[in-house]
């Protein structure tokens, strides 16, 4: 978000997909809710370890990073300057039972992050391997940033 180049890809946030907000401030604060790897209409599904191998797991995390970070840009009315820190990531992934690198996939979302925002993307991080996620989701993230005032 950071680079032109970078701003090119932004996309339109994802419309929410049940009974929430796709954020919420409260001061300074910003709490991005959790979203999918959808894009044009299409969710990558399945279990992380069964149905997708790692990479797959980890083109789903982008994905879902890539939403993450547009939902935040129309946090701050498409100010970018804005965003002092993403404070938080947690990262859920639908992982066979037996998968052991959910972390590795969701270091793509922290990747693309860090990416996007340098030094502001910087965050501490939860990586979880969840029996199932709504939509049968492969990868869902979420987050909190601090904006400027």
């Amino acid at each position: 978000m950071s680079a032109a180049d970078d701003r090119s890809s932004v996309h339109e946030p994802p419309a929410p997909v049940g009974l929430y907000e796709p954020f919420i401030s409260s001061g300074r604060l910003i709490a991005l809710s959790a979203i999918s790897s959808a894009r044009g209409g299409r969710l990558v599904t399945g279990k992380v370890g069964r149905d997708l191998d790692l990479e797959a797991g980890r083109a789903a995390a982008r994905n879902a990073a890539e939403n993450l970070l547009a939902v935040l840009l129309d946090a701050v009315g498409g100010e970018e300057a804005r965003v002092e820190q993403i404070l938080f990531v947690r990262g859920y992934v639908n992982a066979a039972e037996d998968f052991p690198a959910v972390h590795k996939v969701i270091d793509a979302a922290s990747e693309l992050i860090i990416h996007k925002l340098g030094e502001r993307g910087r965050h501490a991080r939860t990586a979880l391997g969840c029996a199932t996620l709504p939509n049968n989701n492969a990868v869902t993230i979420d987050a909190m940033a601090v904006i400027a005032g």
